[in-house]
């Protein structure tokens, strides 16, 4: 009896974390969900899909006064989607891979009956750069986290995926993002972000470990600094 409590006990834990936001508290996510309307009640968004070379992508439908529009956003793993205020402009946070990543980032605008498309994902990119060792060249995963200012400012977060190809992989940092031209505003490191916004992160965030932040060294992947410890003298 104790095993079969100890087992279900496990198996609600594993549900209920898989049933969290990755990113974003603020978003939904799209798992079970066919249609999301925007705060002001008068659009919204069908989500459906599509086979593209044998895959199943997800489709996202705008019909702002009956006028349709549609848009194929790639596999849709995971994705999560983020209303501004306004309901001027929706984020959406989705991966082409697994669950883990890698995620990017579309905002679409909708100016009276037209939507607009804007990949938000490369301007983060950008900034984040890449700040640790790696095995092998990675971008970071880049997602909404809650929108500053309606429909022009967004909190993006640009992550370092959370396996062990990276050191310090799981780490992150906050952008304010103008959607206007894609720069970057005021940027917030791992820490301070837990801090200023940890109500709004989702678990991959909130997961982050902070060691990394303050001992960088104790994050390090052993293989991606080989000829460093090769060329050391020996005592």
């Amino acid at each position: 009896m104790v095993k079969i409590a100890i087992s279900c006990m496990l198996m609600l834990a594993v549900t209920v974390q898989a049933s969290e936001n990755s990113f974003s508290k603020e978003a939904v996510r799209t798992i079970g969900v066919n249609h999301l309307a925007a705060p002001d009640g008068k659009i919204s968004v069908s989500l459906g899909s599509t086979l593209k070379r044998g895959e199943s992508h997800l489709v996202l439908t705008f019909s702002p006064d009956e006028k349709k529009s549609s848009f194929d956003v790639g596999r849709g793993m995971d994705a999560e989607l983020l209303w501004s205020p306004d309901s001027k402009a929706l984020a959406v946070t989705t991966s082409d891979g697994s669950s883990n990543g890698v995620f990017n980032l579309y905002v679409f605008q909708i100016e009276g009956t037209t939507v607009k498309k804007i990949d938000a994902t490369q301007s983060v990119r950008k900034a984040f750069g890449h700040p640790v060792a790696c095995a092998y060249p990675e971008p970071p995963n880049v997602a909404a986290i809650a929108w500053v200012e309606p429909s022009a400012r967004l909190l993006v977060a640009a992550q370092i995926l959370d396996h062990s190809v990276c050191d310090s992989f799981g780490t992150f940092k906050l952008y304010e993002l103008n959607i206007s031209d894609l720069t970057v505003g005021k940027t917030f490191d791992q820490l301070e972000a837990k801090r200023l916004f940890g109500p709004k992160l989702g678990v991959f965030l909130q997961h982050a470990r902070d060691i990394c932040i303050t001992d960088p060294k104790s994050c390090e992947v052993p293989s991606n600094h080989k000829a460093a410890q090769a060329a050391r003298p020996s005592p």
